[in-house]
């Protein structure tokens, strides 16, 4: 075993007492905080990777640790304390990823959205799947454009939820070149659009 593994291996069991010292409320208030300071770079880290974000990742993170001193009262100790707090950490990190990416596609919705319907029997459908149908059509048609700086910018923010400043930090860009190349990559990406679904030309706002 490593060293790595060994440190890693004797804080996951230091979590395990702690909590379940806690949960038997014979704690004190250094017994907490210990617990959240080793909870905090462990959760930190295994949320970034969902959105390589730091604003996301710290309302995640924050929402998360709520989440876990709330609930431990009713955690089961026969299981593994790291499973406990990484389930809850994934059903957060999810949670969030699925209003960003619901945020966009309604965006989307409004872009595609017909400006004038007579009969509106024909959008009676449920309204999460559509919502998901436009989100998958818009992106598929993204991944399609060709290869290059603004499409990759793009796919950066609109897919992987990056902010501008990120993306501006990855390329080694400042933020105002970032912003005129989602420009002309979404300018790209209309026109891929239209050309694919011509009827649609009327019906576009100026999302793009």
């Amino acid at each position: 075993m490593s060293a790595y593994d060994l440190i890693n291996k004797q804080l996951n069991n230091e979590m395990q007492k702690l909590a379940e010292k806690i949960k038997s409320k014979d704690y004190t208030e250094r017994d907490r905080n210990r617990l959240a300071s080793i909870m905090y770079p462990k959760l930190k880290y295994f949320i970034w990777k969902f959105f390589n974000d730091e604003d996301e990742t710290a309302e995640v993170l924050h929402n998360t640790l709520f989440k876990i001193f709330k609930g431990l009262d009713s955690y089961n100790d026969t299981f593994r304390f790291t499973t406990w707090i990484y389930t809850i950490a994934k059903n957060e990190a999810l949670l969030h990823k699925h209003k960003l990416i619901k945020n966009y596609a309604i965006r989307i919705d409004n872009m595609t959205r017909p400006l004038n319907i007579e009969d509106d029997s024909v959008f009676n459908f449920d309204k999460e799947m559509y919502i998901e149908s436009l989100y998958k059509m818009t992106t598929d048609e993204l991944q399609s454009l060709p290869d290059g700086i603004e499409k990759s910018i793009l796919v950066d923010k609109e897919i992987h939820l990056m902010k501008g400043d990120a993306i501006a930090s990855k390329y080694n860009m400042n933020l105002n070149t970032v912003k005129t190349k989602i420009r002309k990559a979404r300018k790209m990406l209309k026109d891929s659009v239209l050309i694919k679904n011509p009827q649609m030309k009327e019906n576009l706002t100026t999302y793009f």
